[in-house]
């Protein structure tokens, strides 16, 4: 396995999962990232017991059927992944996703979460809107979300050869492009840095360019003495909606990976069912990392 030298390294990647045959991509996603990292690849299902089944477990004292069948299903999966990434396991419980999630992140980082999504309809909408919102809105760490139009990765192991960090120069968005560097570096990949900027921007170079500078010294931060440049970047400046124009670069440049910075209290995160983030991982064909920056 590869030796370590990443400025993020990851321990954990936890796979948020509803045990659906549509979430394939991301399981295997999930398994090729923690086999790259060397990392423990948790499993993790939240579930809410039927009526019946609380009723058995209070009186009875036993495990429900639902509890046991879902065991079942869970155990699976983790022997079925472990082929490619043999530190796997899983954990059943009750709850959110979301809260789920952060209780495994507590014991865990640093670590990774990975989501499949199911398709373009009304269940799909409330799956990603209330499960990948309540997440982003829950942790700090990068999560990775396969949409429905992204393929199931065949290779043995995982390529990211060519990586889009979309960036508004700001501070905060520092803390995304600290993650797309060191993914950069640890894959090898081509990094595409940018910048969206509306119709009004056009001509005020100065004011990118002071916004860029500060941007640099926030990552430079972060990654003490390595940010003065990505490796094997180019940075590009475009006007227009940056749903939009990301799809766009991504689709022309065949990116392997998009890389979305977000703050917790902007409409980008807030409102994740109807904002840019929620179309791009929907219509992406590549997956999606999203990173919220710390409060």
């Amino acid at each position: 396995m590869k030796e370590q030298n990443d400025s993020h390294p990851l321990r954990s990647i936890v796979l948020a999962t509803d045990l659906s045959s549509s979430v394939r991509g991301a399981e295997r996603y999930a398994a090729l990232l923690a086999q790259h990292y060397d990392a423990t690849l948790i499993v993790a299902h939240a579930f809410t017991l039927r009526q019946p089944a609380t009723e058995v477990e209070e009186l009875d004292h036993v495990p429900s059927t639902q509890r046991q069948e879902l065991e079942r299903r869970l155990a699976e999966t983790v022997k079925k992944l472990a082929q490619i990434a043999p530190k796997s396991t899983s954990v059943l419980g009750g709850g959110s996703p979301a809260d789920l999630v952060d209780q495994i992140l507590r014991q865990h980082r640093p670590a990774m979460v990975v989501l499949g999504t199911h398709g373009g309809g009304v269940m799909e909408r409330r799956f990603v809107g209330s499960v990948a919102e309540g997440i982003l809105r829950t942790v700090n760490d990068p999560v990775l979300t396969a949409g429905p139009n992204v393929a199931t990765p065949s290779a043995d192991r995982l390529l990211f050869r060519h990586i889009l960090y979309a960036t508004d120069f700001s501070a905060a968005a520092a803390h995304a492009g600290s993650h797309a560097l060191a993914l950069a570096r640890s894959f090898g990949s081509n990094l595409d840095v940018l910048h969206v900027v509306s119709e009004g921007a056009i001509g005020k170079q100065d004011l990118i360019t002071r916004k860029e500078k500060e941007f640099m010294a926030a990552l430079g931060e972060l990654v003490p003495g390595e940010s003065h440049a990505f490796p094997r970047s180019q940075t590009f400046v475009e006007t227009g909606k940056a749903r939009e124009r990301i799809l766009e670069h991504a689709r022309k440049g065949g990116v392997d990976l998009i890389v979305l910075g977000a703050h917790y209290h902007s409409h980008f995160a807030r409102h994740l069912r109807t904002g840019p983030v929620f179309q791009i991982i929907l219509e992406a064909t590549c997956p999606v990392l999203t990173v919220c920056a710390p409060e």
